[in-house]
């Protein structure tokens, strides 16, 4: 029987970001939705609110905010990306100066991923794993 990794690309949904000048793998998918809300404390609607409004203001200032927002969409990624973590040791690997060019990347990447409302409700029901 042959793999599904001979026949297509299974990491089609796969990039990295580069922490400390590792690769680390990340993706963004309906499973990063629980990590979302585990780092950012709040429903995945309110960090999605909450980035929008940021992201509004056309120059970002790395507030105690904005700093907790961008963390937890990459520990998000991270996460689903393969790389067992904790948001505080996201936030304590990634230097400050780096922070914006990290969330950048990640943010593309984010940015590439489409969901519908009904797939925001399923997450309402799912556990992260």
């Amino acid at each position: 029987m042959a793999k599904l990794s001979d026949l297509v690309n299974v990491n089609i949904n796969r990039d990295t970001i580069r922490i400390q000048n590792a690769e680390i793998p990340v993706v963004f998918t309906m499973k990063s939705f629980p990590y979302v809300e585990e780092a950012y404390g709040k429903p995945y609607h309110i960090f999605e609110r909450d980035i929008n409004r940021m992201l509004e203001k056309g120059k970002v200032t790395l507030g105690k905010k904005e700093v907790k927002l961008m963390n937890a969409l990459i520990y998000a990624m991270v996460r689903s990306g393969g790389t067992d973590c904790t948001p505080a040791e996201i936030e304590n690997a990634i230097p400050l100066s780096d922070l914006p060019d990290i969330f950048e990347v990640a943010f593309g990447i984010f940015n590439r991923q489409s969901f519908q409302k009904s797939d925001m409700e399923k997450i309402k029901t799912e556990k992260k794993r």
